[in-house]
């Protein structure tokens, strides 16, 4: 996919708008329109959102299995050990008994990590602007 592209212009007068910029490509676009270097993000991006919207429980039921591991090499790759370690075990308790797993032990360790999501996130559109937000 195409990085999203806004104007200097406009980024001076809002600079909420890079980071919203980032948030709506990673919010909208499906996974097979993503290029390698912008997945990892919309990956993490999803786990994050459905994490703190639901819980580890509405992760898996919203998002399957389907990008598991795909998931947690990004939660990696982006620096977020913690969250990366937290999604690893609950991944093999929900693997191990599907539909009566209870992960709501790993929320709260979702939040006692350092760093949040949105961190990781922020430093990698630091890093990789141009692969998500072109400003012209």
């Amino acid at each position: 996919m195409l990085p999203k592209t806004i104007s200097k212009v406009d980024l001076d007068r809002d600079a909420n708008l890079l980071w919203n910029s980032f948030v709506s490509l990673l919010a909208l676009e499906k996974y097979e329109e993503l290029s390698a270097e912008q997945r990892p993000a919309h990956l993490v991006f999803w786990y994050e959102n459905e994490v703190q919207n639901g819980g580890h429980d509405q992760y898996f039921e919203n998002r399957g299995t389907e990008h598991l591991q795909e998931t947690i090499a990004a939660l990696g790759s982006l620096g977020a050990k913690c969250q990366q370690s937290v999604l690893q075990a609950a991944a093999k308790r929900f693997l191990k008994t599907t539909d009566d797993a209870d992960l709501s032990d790993f929320d709260s360790k979702f939040e006692d990590c350092s760093h949040s999501l949105t961190e990781h996130l922020e430093n990698h559109l630091a890093k990789h602007q141009s692969a998500f937000v072109q400003v012209v």
